[in-house]
C-alpha cells in the first residue's frame, strides 16, 4: 500500500471510512506521529492522527465538502477489517 505525502498546507479531510465528518481542512503544523489541522469556521487548528485522514481532491475543495466514493470506503472498510 502506497502512502501519501501530506505537506502543510494540504487541504485534508478525514478519510472515507469515517463517518459523519465531512469538513475540509488544512494542515498547519505537523509532527512524527499527528497534524494539527484547522477545519471549516473554526479558530483553532486540533490534533489530527495521520492515518484518519486523507488529501482532499480539487472537487472537495471546491466544494468545501468530503464527497464518499462508495466503492472506495467499502474496499477500505474490507481491508481494515482483515
Amino acid at each position: 500500500m502506497s502512502e501519501e505525502i501530506i505537506l502543510l498546507g494540504d487541504p485534508v479531510c478525514y478519510v472515507d471510512s469515517i463517518s459523519g465528518a465531512d469538513e475540509i481542512g488544512v494542515v498547519t503544523n505537523s509532527c512524527i506521529t499527528n497534524f494539527k489541522v484547522l477545519w471549516n469556521d473554526e479558530i483553532h487548528s486540533r490534533t489530527e492522527v495521520y492515518c484518519k485522514l486523507r488529501h482532499a481532491s480539487l472537487a472537495e475543495v471546491e466544494a468545501q465538502s468530503r464527497i464518499i466514493q462508495k466503492h472506495l470506503a467499502n474496499a477500505n472498510e474490507y481491508q481494515n477489517r482483515g
